[in-house]
C-alpha cells in the first residue's frame, strides 16, 4: 500500500508540475509578444485554466511528499522520490538545452547573412521566447536541484539514489555527445562539400553544425568529467549501465563507420569502373558518408579505447584474479562475436552480390555493361571490402582462444556469448537452406508443370547459388561446432574421472543400484563407489571421494561409526530425501527413485565440472503467458517470411 500511495503522489506532482511549468511559460511567452495573446483569447484561457487547476494539485500532492520524506528516512531514500527528483531535473535539463540551441543557431544565421528560419530548432520563435523557457526552467531545475542536495546530506538509504543518479548523468551525457557528434558531421560535411559544386550556400549547414558543438560539447565534457571522476567508487567501475553504454557506443559507432565507409567505397568503384562523375560532384557525393565516418571513427577510437581498458584491464578489487579474468575475458568475447556477426553478415551479402552479378553478366541474354551493372558490381565489391577483414579480424582470435588448451579454452568453448553465435548462425543458416531450397524446387515443379519463368535458367541458377552460400556458411559453422563439443567432450571427461564419488546405500531396497546407474548413464567416466551400511564405516581409501551420497534416513538416524566418519569427511555430502519414519521433508519428498537419482546425478556433474548448482525456481504463470505470447510472435515471424518468399518466387 506504501508503494502505491507513493506511486500516486509523485506521478501526480510531477504531471501537475509541468502543467504548470508550460501553462506559464505559454503565459509570459503571450504577454512579452505583445498585440494578440497568440492567435485568439482561448491560447489565454488555456494557459490560466493549466496554471489555476495545476498550482493547488501540485502544492498538495509536493507537501505531502516532504511530508512523509521528512518524517520518514525509507520514504526520502525511496526510488521513486529518486526517480521523481532526477527526473524532474531532466525535463527542466531538456528545453533549457533547446532553447539555447535554438538562440545560438538563429544568432549564427544571422551573423552569417541567412535567414534565422533555417535555423534546426526554434527557426520561428523570437529571442523573448527562448529566454522564458530558459528561465522558468531554470528556476524549476535549481529549486529541485537544492532539493537533491538536500537529500544527498541526509544520507540515502540502499542504493535507489546512486543508481537514479547514475542513470541521469549516462542521459544527460549522452544527449550533450549526440549533438557533438552531429555537430562535428555538420561541419565536416559543410568542409568536405566546399570541394565540390554541392558545398556553394550550405552556411545553413554550418551555422547549425557549430551550434550543435557551441551547445552539446560543454554539457557532455561536464558530465563525462563526473562519470569519470566516479570511477574511484567501486560500484560506479562496476555498474552494468557502464558497460551498457560503452558497448552501445562501440558497435554504434563501427557500424555507423564500416556503413558510411562502404558507401564511400561503393561512390568511389562506380567512378572508378567508368561512371561518368566530374570531381566536384564526386567529392560532393562522398562528403556525408566521408563526415559521418570521420566524426563515427574518432567516437569509436575514444570509446573503444575506453571498452578495451575495461576489458583488459588490472585485476579488480574484492575479487579473485581468477574470477576477474574470467569476466574479463567474457567482455571480451562479447565484443569480438557482435564484430564477427557483422562482419559475417556482410560478407555473405557481398558474396552473393557478387555470384549474382557474375551469374547475370554470364548467363542472361539481357544483361549488357551499363549503370546498373556497374552499380550491382560496386556494391558486392564494397561490401565485401568492408565485410571480409571485419570477419577476419575478430574471427581468427576467438577461433584461436576457443582451440586453447587448459582452463580458458574450455571456458571459452564453453562460453554463453560462443554458444549463442554458433546457434544464431546455424539457426539462420537452417532457416535459408530450407527457404531458398523451397523457392528452387517452386521454380522446378512449376516449369515441369508448363509454367516456366521468363528467364528459367538465371532464376534457377540464382536461387541454387544462395542455397549453396546457405550451405556453405552452415556446414562451416556446423564443423566448428562438433569441434567445440569434442574438445569439450574430452575436458569433462577428464574432470569427471578425476571425480570420484561414494554412495552410502541400506542393504535393503534400490537405493544404492538406482543411484549407480543415474551417474552411469549421466557421465561414462565418473568413479563411483557402492558402500552399504552392513558393511561399517568407509575406509581411508573410500574416504578420498570427492563426495557422497545417501539417504535422507541415515542423515536422520545414522549408525554410530557411520555418524562419526561423516562428521570427518572432507568432500561434499548430498542427501537424497528419501522417506524416513517419523521424518518430513518440506521439498523432495515423495518423488520417485528414479526421479532422485537423476536429479542427484546432475547436481554430481555440476559439481565434477565446477559449475554453480542451479537453485530450484517456481515456475510463474506469467513467464508461462510470455512463453505462448514469445511463441505467437514467432509463428507470425515465420508466416511472415514463408509469405516473403512466396511472393518473391511468384
Amino acid at each position: 500500500m506504501q508503494a502505491v500511495r507513493r506511486l500516486y503522489i509523485y506521478a501526480v506532482a510531477y504531471v501537475s508540475l509541468i502543467t504548470v511549468l508550460w501553462g506559464t511559460i505559454g503565459l509570459t511567452r503571450s504577454i512579452f509578444a505583445g498585440g494578440e495573446i497568440g492567435d485568439s483569447a482561448s491560447r489565454l484561457a488555456e494557459a490560466l485554466s493549466f496554471i489555476l487547476i495545476g498550482v493547488p494539485v501540485f502544492i498538495l500532492h509536493w507537501w505531502l511528499a516532504q511530508r512523509s520524506a521528512l518524517k520518514d528516512p525509507v520514504e526520502r531514500s525511496s526510488r521513486l522520490r529518486a526517480i521523481f527528483l532526477y527526473g524532474v531535473l531532466l525535463t527542466a535539463l531538456i528545453p533549457i538545452v533547446q532553447n539555447t540551441l535554438a538562440l545560438v543557431s538563429r544568432t549564427l544565421l544571422s551573423a552569417f547573412g541567412e535567414n534565422p528560419n533555417g535555423a534546426l530548432l526554434g527557426g520561428s520563435q523570437t529571442l523573448s521566447d527562448n529566454l522564458i523557457a530558459i528561465l522558468l526552467n531554470g528556476v524549476i531545475a535549481a529549486y529541485f536541484y537544492f532539493v537533491l542536495r538536500a537529500d544527498w546530506k541526509a544520507v540515502p538509504q540502499g542504493d535507489a539514489f546512486s543508481e537514479v543518479r547514475r542513470l541521469y548523468r549516462y542521459l544527460v551525457m549522452l544527449y550533450g555527445l549526440a549533438m557533438v557528434v552531429f555537430g562535428a558531421q555538420q561541419v565536416l560535411q559543410y568542409i568536405l562539400g566546399l570541394w565540390g559544386a554541392v558545398g556553394m550556400g550550405q552556411i545553413v549547414l554550418l551555422a547549425n553544425g557549430l551550434a550543435l558543438l557551441l551547445v552539446g560539447t560543454p554539457l557532455w565534457i561536464f558530465t563525462w568529467s563526473q562519470l569519470q571522476r566516479s570511477l574511484i567508487e567501486e560500484a560506479e567501475r562496476r555498474s552494468l549501465l557502464r558497460l551498457v553504454v560503452l558497448y552501445g557506443l562501440t558497435f554504434i559507432s563501427v557500424g555507423s563507420v564500416l556503413v558510411s565507409m562502404g558507401i564511400v567505397g561503393y561512390i568511389l568503384l562506380r567512378f572508378v569502373l567508368g561512371e561518368p562523375m566530374s570531381v566536384e560532384s564526386f567529392l560532393g557525393e562522398i562528403s556525408t558518408p566521408l563526415s559521418v565516418a570521420i566524426t563515427f571513427g574518432v567516437v569509436w577510437a575514444y570509446y573503444g579505447r575506453l571498452l578495451r581498458s575495461e576489458m583488459e584491464g588490472a585485476p579488480g578489487q574484492g575479487k579473485q584474479p581468477d574470477e576477474e579474468s574470467v569476466r574479463r575475458a567474457g567482455l571480451r568475447r562479447l565484443y569480438y562475436y557482435t564484430l564477427a556477426f557483422f562482419g559475417l553478415g556482410a560478407m555473405f551479402i557481398g558474396l552473393q552480390l557478387l555470384l549474382a552479378y557474375i551469374i547475370d553478366i554470364t548467363l542472361s541474354e539481357s544483361a549488357i555493361w551499363g549503370d546498373a551493372m556497374r552499380d550491382n558490381l560496386a556494391a558486392a565489391l564494397s561490401t565485401l571490402a568492408v565485410g571480409i577483414p571485419l570477419w577476419v579480424f575478430t574471427w581468427r582470435p576467438v577461433m584461436k582462444e576457443a582451440t586453447a588448451e587448459g582452463e580458458a579454452g574450455d571456458h571459452a568453448r564453453r562460453s554463453l556469448v560462443r554458444r549463442v553465435y554458433l546457434y544464431l548462425v546455424l539457426f539462420i543458416g537452417v532457416m535459408g537452406v530450407m527457404f531458398s531450397s523451397g523457392a528452387l524446387l517452386f521454380q522446378i515443379i512449376s516449369a515441369l508443370l508448363g509454367d516456366p519463368s521468363e528467364d528459367l535458367l538465371v532464376e534457377v541458377v540464382q536461387l541454387f547459388k544462395v542455397l549453396i552460400l546457405f550451405l556453405v556458411f552452415l556446414a562451416y559453422h556446423w564443423q566448428v561446432l562438433r569441434v567445440d563439443n569434442r574438445l569439450a567432450g574430452q575436458t569433462l571427461a577428464s574432470r569427471h574421472a578425476q571425480f570420484p564419488v561414494l554412495i552410502l546405500a541400506p542393504d535393503e531396497g534400490d537405493f544404492g543400484e538406482s543411484m549407480v546407474n543415474a551417474l552411469e548413464r549421466e557421465m561414462g567416466q565418473l568413479p563411483v563407489a557402492l558402500h552399504l551400511y552392513s558393511q561399517g564405516a568407509p575406509d581411508e581409501t573410500l574416504s578420498a571421494a570427492k563426495a557422497v551420497i545417501f539417504p535422507a534416513e541415515l542423515a536422520a538416524m545414522p549408525s554410530e561409526a557411520l555418524r562419526l566418519w561423516l562428521q570427518g569427511f572432507s568432500g561434499e555430502r548430498l542427501v537424497v530425501p528419501t522417506m524416513a519414519k517419523g521424518w518430513y521433508w518440506i521439498f523432495g519428498s515423495g518423488r520417485s527413485l528414479t526421479i532422485m537419482s537423476r536429479q542427484t546425478a546432475r547436481v554430481i556433474r555440476y559439481m565434477a565440472e565446477g559449475e554453480d548448482i542451479p537453485k530450484p525456481r517456481e515456475t510463474s504463470p506469467w513467464m508461462v503467458i510470455a512463453y505462448i505470447v514469445a511463441g505467437l510472435i514467432a509463428l507470425q515471424v515465420v508466416g511472415s517470411l514463408i509469405d516473403r518468399i512466396a511472393s518473391l518466387a511468384d
